[in-house]
Formats: C-alpha cells, sequence, structure tokens
C-alpha cells in the first residue's frame, strides 16, 4: 500500500500541475517560469538569454557536449573491448548518433538541442518509435515546453505532448528517453532558469536602467520652477521641450537655453552609491555563471588561473560535464539496448575530444601510450587522422620490463638452490 500511495501522490501531482501557457507568438514556455521575479522583470527561457552570460552558458554546456562523440562498445569476453562501427545499411544505434539521428538534423545539432532543452526546462525528452517495414530508424526530439509526464490508471508512465493547434499525443516510456537535472521525484525536472530567476531578473532590470541611463544621453534629470502656476498640459509641454533638446545621445553635453519663464533649474546628480549598480552587474554574470557550473575563464571573465589549459578543461570535464554525459550514457544503455545487449553492449562519450591540447603535448601523450602498450602505432596515428602502415599494428613495451609473475624468481633464490646442489665435503681447489 505505501508504494501504491507514493505513486498516486507522483501522478496526482503531475495531472494537478497547472497548464502549460502559451505566448500570443506561438512560443511555448514552461510551467511556472512566467512568474515575475523580485525585480519586476518577466524571465522566461527566451527572455533569459538577453542577459549576455546566461546565453553564454546555455551555448557553451550545450556546445561541449555536442562536440563529444557519442560512441557504442561491445565487450564479450573480459579485456576484449570493440567499437561498434556506424553502418547506414543496419541502420544500427551507432548510425544515428554518429552520422544520422534523424532526417533533419546532424549529431551535433541533435545533442545540443537536447541540451538545451535540458537547460531551459529541466527536462529533454528523446522519442525512438518503434521499428516498421519501409521507413528508417531515427531518434526525435520532443519539445520540452510542451511535453508533460502522466501515469495512467495501471501506473504506466506515459509523456503527453500537447502542440498548440495539434491533437494531443501519449508515448509509452519505453520508446523515450529522459534526461533530467534539479529531479526531486526521478521524473520531472526543474531549469536552471528557474532558481536563478531573479538573479536573471535583476541584470534585466540593470540592463534596462543602463539603456535608460544611455537614452538620456548620460545626462541625469533635473527639477525646473516655472514662474506661475501651469496646468499639466504645459508641464507637459515644457518637459517634452526640454528632453527634445537635451536628451538622447546626440545631444550629450550639449548646451540648455532657458527663457525667463524658468526660474529656476536644479539637475539631480547621481550618487555614488546609484552610480554602483553598474558594478552589481558583473557580480550578477559572477552568480549567473555558478548557477549553470560554468567556470569564468570560459566565459572570459574573472582572472586567469596558472593551471593549464588542458587541467582547466580536466576540472571543468569532471565538474560540471560528466553528470550530464554520464546520465546520458546511463539512460542510452536502459532504453536503447535490449535486455541481453546490456550485458556486453555500453555507451561511452569520447572525453578526449575536449581535452585536445595543442601538436607538441598531444604528440608527446601519444609517444607515453605507445611506448607504455596501451596505443599501438596505427591506434595513435587514427587519433591523429593519419593512415595505418603495415607494422603499426604491434604493441610496444620497454625491453627491461618483466611480467609480475617472473618477479617471484630473485637472483638469491637462484643462488641458494645452486649452494645446495654442492656436496657437503666438496672444498674449493687451493684449501
Amino acid at each position: 500500500m505505501a508504494k501504491i500511495g507514493l505513486f498516486q501522490r507522483i501522478k496526482n501531482r503531475i495531472r494537478n500541475a497547472a497548464p502549460i501557457p502559451v505566448t500570443a507568438g506561438g512560443m511555448v514556455e514552461f510551467g511556472d517560469v512566467l512568474e515575475m521575479a523580485t525585480s519586476g522583470q518577466n524571465v522566461t527561457a527566451e527572455t533569459s538569454k538577453n542577459v549576455a552570460t546566461a546565453y553564454r552558458c546555455i551555448n557553451v554546456l550545450s556546445d561541449d557536449v555536442a562536440k563529444l562523440p557519442l560512441q557504442t562498445f561491445i565487450s564479450r569476453t573480459p579485456g576484449q573491448i570493440e567499437r561498434v562501427r556506424a553502418s547506414s545499411r543496419l541502420e544500427n544505434i551507432a548510425w544515428l548518433l554518429e552520422v544520422s539521428p534523424n532526417r533533419w538534423m546532424t549529431p551535433l545539432v541533435f545533442k545540443k538541442t537536447a541540451i538545451m532543452w535540458l537547460l531551459t526546462h529541466g527536462a529533454a525528452y528523446i522519442w525512438q518509435p518503434p521499428r516498421t517495414a519501409g521507413r528508417r530508424r531515427e531518434l526525435f526530439l520532443l519539445p520540452s515546453s510542451v511535453t508533460s509526464p502522466f501515469f495512467d490508471v495501471n501506473f504506466n508512465l506515459w509523456y503527453q505532448v500537447n502542440m498548440p493547434g495539434q491533437p494531443v499525443n501519449n508515448y509509452p516510456e519505453a520508446e523515450v528517453l529522459t534526461l533530467l537535472i534539479n529531479s526531486t521525484d526521478g521524473i520531472t525536472g526543474k531549469s536552471v532558469i528557474s532558481y536563478a530567476r531573479d538573479t536573471l531578473g535583476r541584470q534585466l532590470a540593470a540592463y534596462e536602467t543602463q539603456n535608460k541611463f544611455y537614452s538620456q544621453g548620460l545626462n541625469p534629470g533635473g527639477i525646473i520652477w516655472i514662474a506661475g502656476e501651469a496646468n499639466q498640459e504645459a508641464r507637459d509641454k515644457i518637459r517634452d521641450s526640454y528632453g527634445k533638446a537635451m536628451t538622447g545621445t546626440s545631444n550629450a553635453y550639449r548646451l540648455a537655453v532657458l527663457d525667463n519663464k524658468i526660474t529656476k533649474f536644479e539637475q539631480v546628480t547621481m550618487k555614488p552609491t546609484d552610480a554602483q549598480f553598474l558594478e552589481s552587474i558583473q557580480e550578477n554574470d559572477t552568480e549567473i555563471a555558478n548557477f549553470f557550473g560554468v567556470p569564468l575563464y570560459k566565459l572570459n571573465q574573472g582572472k586567469q588561473s596558472y593551471q593549464s589549459n588542458e587541467q582547466q578543461n580536466l576540472d571543468y570535464l569532471n565538474t560540471t560535464l560528466d553528470p550530464y554525459l554520464v546520465q546520458w550514457e546511463q539512460a542510452a544503455a536502459m532504453k536503447w539496448l535490449t535486455e541481453e545487449e546490456q550485458n556486453y553492449t555500453y555507451f561511452r562519450f569520447n572525453r578526449d575530444a575536449l581535452l585536445r591540447t595543442d601538436a607538441k603535448t598531444r604528440g608527446e601523450t601519444l609517444e607515453k601510450a605507445i611506448f607504455s602498450g596501451r596505443l599501438t602505432p596505427n591506434e595513435a596515428r587514427q587519433i591523429e587522422d593519419m593512415s595505418a602502415y603495415v607494422g603499426g599494428e604491434n604493441h610496444y613495451i620497454p625491453a627491461n620490463m618483466v611480467a609480475v609473475e617472473a618477479s617471484d624468481e630473485s637472483p638469491d633464490d637462484e643462488g641458494e638452490e645452486e649452494e645446495t646442489e654442492t656436496p657437503p665435503n666438496t672444498r674449493p681447489p687451493g684449501r
């Protein structure tokens, strides 16, 4: 009963969720992101990209994941690993992941789009239709903004896609690979933007204030005293006349001429605390980068580290990218392999594509790999996109290396054996 109660609560939570709103332009926004930030700004998946740091973080993460090849490997015998080659004839999963996920997308665009959905909506949904005769095998991305999970009466998980102006489509859980971030139930996720809404709102508000500041030609406001009384129309006319003459970048530092109707003009100067809001823009950028987990050096901000580029990329891979990569690898094994294939087949992103360094360092690394027996010369040449040569398929190790088992036979043991063979009464010559 406890287990059923848990599923019932999750089911009710999903079914009772507020409907996903649709903007006037037809762009569907996700769940609660349309809530107004404390700064008074509406922060959505699209408006957040008007913040340069958020735009850059989304593209850096999605590009870095997208450029890593997702490869398929088979290991039926311990120690024997073989990479599955893409085959357009078989339309195997390696071909879908490395050559053509569907009829429209390249692998890079496919992976980049999935990660962008994941970051901005908290979930990415990849649908693999059942194979039918006469149709090629494909992988499709379901728009996260209009896709929501739900349970049927038998507690089977489904994914409902409700596109505006189109019939509702339901997809069984077995056909949909799901990537999630910030999930509290393993079924739904929450986007980075929803957590960073207030910070993004402050940044949007700062941009708006800054734009108004520059639109005034860097001229602050002022107070005008006039002789006698003036109705609202007269006040507006004087205000507009002053604004037309003084505001705008073309009027910056222009001389103002006032007639005798103006008895006094007092400029409203900017306080030092008001000017410091420009510094807060940089602080907001740092907060946004922390929400996304992107180091500042990837955004051309902050102090540069003394670490090498390779070490920085390694830290970035381990702390930021790996959770995305490992989740995709594990989900792919669950959804795209049969139970039998899961015993010997697995998926791996080629992380070395991110850690590519300069030619000198790369050459030294490959040389060490060859002379330690990890790679054959031909395998190293393949990494450099060079042709193989005859004899380059052999593994090499230093000549002075011996097997671990052979180390048990020490020279002292051999000497002791020779001494036992000498007769006890035999003396060396001359004694």
